[in-house]
C-alpha cells in the first residue's frame, strides 16, 4: 500500500502550484525550473535529487526518491506500472528506492527513458546538509546568497531529526500546532475564519537552534552538539 500510495497520491499540478505560489518570498518555484522549455533539462524524462551515495546499490543514477519531477508520458507510465508490479523486488530489497533505481538503469536501455540526476546546489538534500565537504553551499543557502528550489532533509534517522535540522536552517513554516497532522483540526478551532494555510503556514521561517556542530541559519554555539548522529561533528559557526 505504500508504494501505490508513494505514486499515486501526488497533488494535482494546480494545488501544488497554488501551495508553492503562497510560500514566502525567499523560495522558488521548482515547477517553473521543470516546465521552462529552454531549460536543457526539458528533454529528460525523470529528475531526481542526488542521494549522495555512490556504492553499487544505488548506481549508476544515485537517484533519491524523496522528490523527483516525472513527465507524464508513455516511457514514465511504464516505468512506473512496472515498478508497481514488481511489489516482491520492493519487499526483498527493503527499499523502493533501489527497486526504482535498478528499473532506470534498465529502462534506459529498453525503452530510451531519460534519467537526470539534479544539482545538489538548487535541489539539495541530506547528503549535501551533512557531508561537512558541502559545508560551503550550506553557509550560501543560510546567509541568504543562494536560494534553493527545494531542500529534502533525507540521511536523517527519523522525522524528530529532520524536523529539529530544517527549524534550524530556516526553512520550516509550518506552526506547531500543525506539526503532526493537525491541520484541519487547527483550522476549525482558529477564532477567524480561515483555511488550513492560514491556519498553519508561517509567512516567516520558525526558527530555533538544537545543534551546534549542524548547519544554522543562525549562531547556535551554546546548543549541544549531535554526537549520537555525527561523532565526529564540528561547529558550523566559528
Amino acid at each position: 500500500f505504500h508504494l501505490i500510495h508513494t505514486i499515486l497520491s501526488t497533488p494535482s499540478p494546480t494545488n501544488l502550484q497554488l501551495q508553492l505560489l503562497s510560500s514566502p518570498k525567499n523560495t522558488k518555484n521548482p515547477l517553473e525550473f521543470f516546465h521552462d522549455k529552454t531549460n536543457p533539462l526539458h528533454d529528460f524524462d525523470i529528475l531526481f535529487q542526488d542521494d549522495g551515495a555512490r556504492s553499487l546499490r544505488y548506481a549508476p543514477y544515485s537517484a533519491n526518491t524523496g522528490f523527483y519531477y516525472v513527465r507524464n508520458n508513455d516511457k514514465t507510465k511504464f516505468l512506473f506500472r512496472s515498478l508497481l508490479y514488481l511489489g516482491d523486488m520492493v519487499l526483498s530489497m527493503t527499499s523502493h528506492q533501489q527497486a526504482l533505481g535498478a528499473l532506470l538503469d534498465e529502462h534506459s536501455s529498453l525503452t530510451g527513458l531519460r534519467v537526470k540526476t539534479l544539482s545538489g546546489l538548487d535541489f539539495p538534500g541530506g547528503y549535501h546538509y551533512h557531508r561537512k565537504k558541502e559545508i560551503e553551499p550550506m553557509r550560501d543557502i543560510v546567509e541568504g546568497r543562494h536560494v534553493p528550489y527545494i531542500f529534502h532533509m533525507s540521511w536523517t534517522t527519523n522525522k524528530k531529526n529532520k524536523l529539529l535540522f530544517l527549524k534550524q536552517m530556516g526553512l520550516w513554516y509550518t506552526n506547531t500546532l500543525c506539526e503532526n497532522g493537525g491541520g484541519v483540526g487547527a483550522a476549525k478551532i482558529s477564532k477567524e475564519e480561515s483555511t488550513m494555510e492560514s491556519s498553519c503556514c508561517s509567512a516567516e521561517p520558525l526558527v530555533s537552534c538544537h545543534y551546534s556542530d549542524k548547519p544554522s541559519v543562525k549562531e547556535c554555539k551554546d546548543s549541544p552538539k549531535a554526537r549520537s548522529i555525527d561523532a565526529k561533528g564540528k561547529p558550523f559557526w566559528k
